[in-house]
């Protein structure tokens, strides 16, 4: 009797077995998950909350950097001083001349009368265009010994094959025309002023001129 029911209790559990096998009701391994396209693979742009949230460069710039002036003034047209000259010329070979310098009763091109300044008329004794050209100035106060020095890059002007041409230090716009620093001796002083300049163009020998102002006030035409 206990074998019979030992036996049927096997056979029970073979045909459940059987049963659970043929129907597909067992358990199945999980297919691993396909990870869903990201949307950059999708062709379209990452959503703000996936992006870098450091802010960029031009975010982060300081409040200063984004009122800078369009154009920076030479300091050396601001504030006054006897700055040190740049220019270490050792040429020796003759190339250019100083043909004329005025600091007062100065003319323009058509030979009407324009306020004082520095002007120098240049000339060019070779046969090769001369550009890069640099001038060093002082300003000496005669009553008094003070001194200012000023360095101006040329930038722009050159000079043809033998040819001539004049820069003014008159704080003016255009071509051959340069900073100048007015509200020092120059501009204020009413002793006698002398002036003292280099003029170097690259690969020939530096030139020298000076000139005097007279005392008393500048000449402003129209006064």
């Amino acid at each position: 009797m206990n074998k019979y029911l030992i036996g049927g209790g096997v056979l029970v559990v073979v045909v459940i077995i059987a049963a659970v096998v043929f129907s597909g009701g067992g358990a199945k391994p999980a297919s691993p998950a396909t990870p869903a396209p990201t949307m950059a693979a999708a062709g379209r742009s990452v959503p703000p909350a996936a992006k870098n949230n450091t802010p960029s460069a031009a975010k982060s710039a300081s409040p200063a950097a984004n009122t800078a002036p369009a154009a920076t003034q030479n300091t050396e047209d601001i504030v006054p001083g006897l700055y040190p000259n740049p220019i270490k010329n050792q040429a020796a070979q003759p190339g250019l001349k100083v043909s004329s310098i005025l600091v007062e009763n100065n003319v323009d091109a058509a030979g009407k009368p324009v306020n004082d300044h520095l002007e120098l008329t240049l000339k060019n004794l070779t046969g090769q265009t001369l550009s890069n050209l640099e001038a060093y100035y002082t300003i000496t106060d005669a009553a008094n010994g003070k001194k200012e020095g000023y360095y101006k890059l040329l930038t722009g002007f050159s000079l043809p094959p033998h040819g001539t041409g004049t820069v003014h230090f008159d704080g003016k716009s255009g071509a051959g025309h340069y900073g100048v620093n007015m509200r020092g001796i120059y501009g204020t002083a009413l002793d006698q002023l002398k002036f003292d300049v280099e003029i170097s163009a690259p690969g020939y020998a530096p030139v020298y001129a000076s000139a005097t102002k007279a005392p008393g006030g500048a000449e402003v035409v129209g006064q």
